[in-house]
């Protein structure tokens, strides 16, 4: 489980899962305005991913043809998961134990450029349409991959792309490239992940920005996981207001409003213990909670527990009047 925490210097110890920092040395503490910053600044940057996520969430699904199977995830599925994740996390911890970090933290390194690399292309795809010519040869693409044959072949990865997919992956390669060459050969990144796990598994900023600048070392850290699991939910309670047509989105705004609770409770009890907390352990009974009671207040929990992604949603928040009567158009 992820933590939110308060640290001296680098993160020390994280893992794929843990997000506390062990302080390394005594430190002059943080002033109230420099913690006010670095936590505020955390919370902003877990809410901005969280609140255009769920919304693009459902822009994608909106796009997408109505003949595609959308990837759900099954009961089954879901009690696996902690059971999965425990088990990761304990494969994780042995792999530490055995091997050198030298060679594990490269390895994750790695991973973590290529798929960098890709959610940087898919994120710079819209907004790069919009600059290519009308008259851009631009050819379709498909990478597809069955497992079996005859009526029993299964897709197992069925991937459509065009030639502005591939120039906006050209154009994120540059920028990985860059970035590996700025970050990674311009420092001595052998020793540094030989002392402590990097990876892009956390949030951090500098709770003594005010009085060091960039030379700033002492940093509050927000676990990743605490703003993707989170998140999903979030965007799910979104595509349910959608689905039942009522022009409202209280159960997105409402568990949106509980994370900022939870994130705020976290925080809070963080100082009050003087000791890094789970987040999610805040986070969790807050998203749930909260919409959960808007809910019986409603009189929509069966609704909430039966819903079911049967449909393309038709409204996104914020979305122009034109959008939503052309989608309706089309339903009809």
């Amino acid at each position: 489980m992820e933590e939110a925490a308060a640290h001296n210097g680098s993160a020390a110890g994280a893992g794929a899962g843990a997000g506390a920092g062990t302080p390394a040395a005594a430190r002059p503490p943080a002033t109230p305005e420099g913690m006010a910053l670095a936590y505020g600044s955390l919370v902003l940057m877990a809410l901005l991913p969280i609140f255009f996520g769920a919304l693009r969430s459902v822009s994608c699904a909106k796009s997408k043809n109505s003949s595609e199977m959308p990837e759900t995830i099954t009961s089954r599925d879901a009690a696996r998961f902690p059971i999965v994740a425990s088990c990761t996390l304990l494969g994780l911890y042995l792999f530490f134990k055995i091997f050198s970090q030298e060679y594990i933290n490269l390895l994750l390194s790695m991973y973590f450029f290529v798929l960098g690399i890709l959610a940087l292309s898919h994120t710079i795809s819209p907004m790069m349409n919009r600059f290519f010519p009308a008259n851009f040869p631009n050819k379709q693409y498909q990478l597809l991959f069955t497992q079996g044959s005859g009526e029993s072949k299964e897709e197992i990865v069925n991937y459509e792309f065009d030639t502005k997919d591939l120039v906006c992956l050209a154009l994120s390669s540059v920028v990985g490239v860059w970035y590996l060459l700025r970050k990674v050969f311009g420092t001595n990144v052998m020793v540094t992940v030989a002392k402590s796990f990097e990876a892009p598994i956390k949030l951090v900023f500098p709770q003594d920005l005010l009085e060091k600048g960039l030379e700033a070392d002492n940093f509050a850290m927000l676990g990743l996981g605490d703003i993707v699991i989170p998140g999903i939910f979030i965007a799910l309670l979104l595509r349910f207001d959608i689905s039942l047509k009522k022009n409202t989105h209280t159960y997105f705004y409402t568990s949106f409003v509980a994370y900022i609770f939870g994130l705020g409770l976290t925080i809070f009890i963080m100082h009050i213990f003087k000791h890094a907390q789970p987040a999610l352990l805040y986070l969790v009974p807050a998203c749930i909670g909260f919409p959960l009671l808007v809910a019986l207040a409603k009189g929509e929990v069966t609704e909430m527990f039966s819903y079911e992604e049967s449909s393309t949603p038709k409204e996104v928040p914020g979305a122009s009047k034109e959008e939503t009567t052309e989608a309706a158009k089309k339903e009809k």
